[in-house]
């Protein structure tokens, strides 16, 4: 066997492998960028996994954007409004089992969860195909927000694959410093 490499091989080689190179380049936006089962939003909205559709908030017409419950370092109570829509085949169960919501302090060492209960429609055991279920999410009993910690509201729309999850994260926010207003005259 000759190891010589002649220009003619040379080229026709080079010729393959750009074309395998420009070819795999084209499969690298199939490939899901950043983590894509565990979806996050801050603060309300509309977010899609698994072909099931959820909305946290209340949509204001006025900005023409979902709003979120409000969240301070006194709420013990938070109530998230939600619809869920069904776009896969097979029906999907809505249950507390399917939702948690996580409180965690401003440095993130603190975590607490909390268990939720549904009202509304969003206790629907077979949610067919094309069908929506809107209510509310309560949780209730919440201790230790403190100023720029978080509430994460997940849902996890199918149990069967619950390293699938739709985040909607609520910051508390920082107390305003108040100024002094007043004026010194001389």
């Amino acid at each position: 066997m000759s190891l010589a490499f002649s220009r003619r091989s040379f080229l026709k080689y080079s010729a393959v492998a750009a074309v395998a190179v420009a070819g795999a380049s084209l499969f690298s936006g199939c490939e899901p960028q950043g983590d894509s089962y565990n979806l996050l939003q801050e603060g309300a909205g509309s977010m899609t996994i698994l072909q099931v559709t959820a909305t946290m908030g209340t949509y204001n017409e006025t900005d023409k954007k979902y709003v979120a419950p409000e969240v301070t370092t006194s709420t013990t109570e938070i109530t998230f409004p939600f619809k869920v829509e069904n776009g896969r085949n097979n029906p999907i169960a809505i249950n507390p089992n399917s939702f948690k919501v996580t409180v965690a302090s401003k440095d993130g060492k603190t975590v607490k969860k909390y268990p939720v209960s549904l009202d509304g429609q969003l206790s629907d055991p077979n949610l067919k195909k094309g069908a929506s279920a809107s209510g509310t999410i309560k949780v209730s009993s919440l201790s230790g927000l403190e100023e720029e910690g978080t509430v994460l509201l997940t849902y996890c729309p199918d149990l069967q694959y619950n390293e699938y999850s739709l985040n909607w994260k609520l910051t508390v926010p920082a107390k305003k410093e108040e100024s002094s207003g007043s004026t010194t005259t001389k």
